[in-house]
């Protein structure tokens, strides 16, 4: 077979997933480098807008116009999963994801499904994917049921369920993890060197970073006890209270949970979801009620660069609305092109 003939071929193959992929129920999924941004719309009175089509929008990367590959209007569904710590470190939040979850459950539309999982020294999911609401309540009281003593799997948790827990076909798919993103293996490093492990050399978190990246899939962490928002637990084990006692005159505690956030936020970005942070305990709920809000009413647009250099740089992301009147909000406002 001539090469001109394979090229062909190959160009009919992803020609053909592109199409396919106008289906507003579906999400694309190809073999090249595939971008996807949410965003949602509000006109000058603030009103949220819901009904635009897809050339009412523009899509730019480092200012050069790319072509729209894939819309999803705000009424195309999606899958949601709900992943919750459930080690001894997060102990004294286990009622407020009950709650959470609730509000969460309450702001979803009838064609959203739900699945809700938990981790702590490994990964187990609590409810199947689901429509039904009921069914989605009654698996509540099992998230402040007790949970294994052993560590904390949080890489291995966030990429078990990015890799296998998403159904097929697909609608839009999106992860909201309630976590402090405290992996046992970066505590243990640290008590051992008395150094925090650095990203680039930190193997696990480099994992499931290549699978934030190879998904796809928008993930939000509404992260707690980290530097942005310390506050030690008065249940159960705390890293950055033990680190404080083990090190009582060195950094490292402080360097520790800066290192945990630094995390999330790339596991975020790359993902293409957000990070929040609730300043208090009691802002948790309002939170999944706003993240449930902005899901139900987003649209989703997607593109393959036209710059297919794999070296690293951050491009940055815009839309724009051909209504000068609309505002646009962004999941995300850029990303790194994968090396």
């Amino acid at each position: 077979m001539s090469r001109i003939l394979v090229r062909l071929l190959i160009a009919s193959v992803v020609s053909g997933t592109l199409i396919s992929a106008q289906v507003p129920d579906y999400i694309l999924k190809v073999d090249v480098p595939f971008v996807s941004v949410d965003l949602t719309v509000t006109d000058s009175q603030g009103k949220t807008i819901t009904d635009l089509p897809e050339d009412a929008f523009e899509l730019y990367e480092n200012g050069l116009r790319q072509e729209i590959r894939y819309f999803a209007s705000v009424s195309t569904p999606y899958n949601i999963l709900l992943l919750f710590d459930r080690s001894g470190s997060t102990q004294d939040k286990w009622p407020l994801m009950q709650r959470a979850v609730a509000g969460f459950i309450a702001g979803l539309r009838p064609r959203d499904q739900i699945a809700i999982a938990g981790f702590d020294s490994e990964f187990k999911m609590l409810l199947a994917w689901t429509t039904d609401r009921q069914r989605s309540l009654r698996i509540l009281p099992e998230l402040i049921q007790g949970t294994r003593i052993g560590g904390t799997q949080f890489y291995s948790a966030v990429s078990e369920a990015l890799r296998r827990e998403f159904p097929k076909p697909l609608n839009r798919r999106a992860i909201v993890v309630l976590t402090d993103g405290r992996d046992t293996s970066l505590y243990k490093y640290a008590v051992d060197k008395n150094r925090i492990l650095q990203i680039k050399e930190d193997r696990p978190f480099s994992r499931a970073l290549r699978v934030a990246s190879s998904q796809r899939i928008p993930t939000y962490f509404v992260a707690f006890n980290t530097d942005k928002n310390l506050e030690p637990n008065v249940l159960g084990g705390d890293e950055y209270r033990s680190l404080r006692i083990i090190f009582p005159n060195s950094p490292i505690s402080d360097e520790y949970v800066n290192g945990v956030r630094l995390r999330m936020e790339r596991l975020a970005e790359t993902s293409g979801g957000r990070m929040f942070y609730p300043q208090r305990l009691e802002d948790i709920v309002p939170l999944y009620q706003e993240i449930a809000r902005e899901l139900g009413t987003s649209y989703t647009l997607g593109y393959v660069s036209s710059n297919p250099a794999a070296d690293g740089s951050f491009r940055k992301i815009e839309v724009r609305a051909h209504d000068s009147n609309l505002k646009l909000t962004l999941s995300r406002n850029g990303y790194y092109a994968k090396q």
